[in-house]
């Protein structure tokens, strides 16, 4: 496992790209998934999700569904992005299994 200096990242990705096949990874059900932790103004950072999929994908909860409406305050889904501790990331990290298609990145 490989030393990260939390108090050091701005932005960081969990990829998992497990079941991703490139001829089916928009619409054929081969999608690749990732989870960005993104530092807050306060320190802690708010969760958000993607997916390859064409489809409908809710950056907040990380489901399929058009329960997000990026114009508006009011959310369908959670009243806003879930959040976690700069501990709660380390506690994430040191838990997550990196293999050639499930990987971490740091975006600085």
């Amino acid at each position: 496992m490989r030393k990260i200096k939390v108090n050091e990242i701005t932005k960081i990705r969990f990829n998992d790209f497990s079941n991703f096949d490139e001829s089916n990874a928009n619409n054929g059900g081969c999608y690749g998934f990732w989870t960005d932790f993104t530092r807050s103004d306060d320190g802690s950072f708010e969760v958000e999700y993607g997916t390859t999929a064409d489809m409908e994908f809710c950056p907040c909860c990380g489901h399929f569904g058009a329960h997000f409406d990026y114009d508006s305050e009011n959310f369908t889904c959670r009243d806003q992005f879930e959040t976690v501790t700069e501990d709660e990331l380390l506690e994430i990290i040191d838990n997550f299994e990196e293999s050639d298609d499930t990987y971490i990145e740091i975006i600085q």
